[in-house]
């Protein structure tokens, strides 16, 4: 989901010049749903990223704290 992050924001910023500039055409209720539901998706890409990259950073520390274990317990 995180590699869909940028589409989804820039077909957010075009659903919502589209949708809410107050031109009228037969597709503008159509385009503000869209524009709704491109924001909840680039919401959850947001959150996405924000949560799988800490928990990348937390594994790398328990890796580290391995090594680190490992190291001193093969040096003694």
């Amino acid at each position: 989901m995180k590699k869909y992050t940028i589409h989804f924001l820039i077909f957010t910023i075009i659903t919502a010049i589209l949708g809410f500039t107050g031109m009228e055409f037969i597709g503008d209720s159509f385009v503000r749903f869209a524009c709704l539901l491109s924001v909840i998706g680039l919401l959850i890409s947001c959150l996405d990223s924000v949560i799988l990259s800490r928990k990348k950073r937390r594994l790398q520390k328990r890796a580290e704290k391995v090594e680190v274990e490992q190291s001193s317990f093969n040096g003694k």
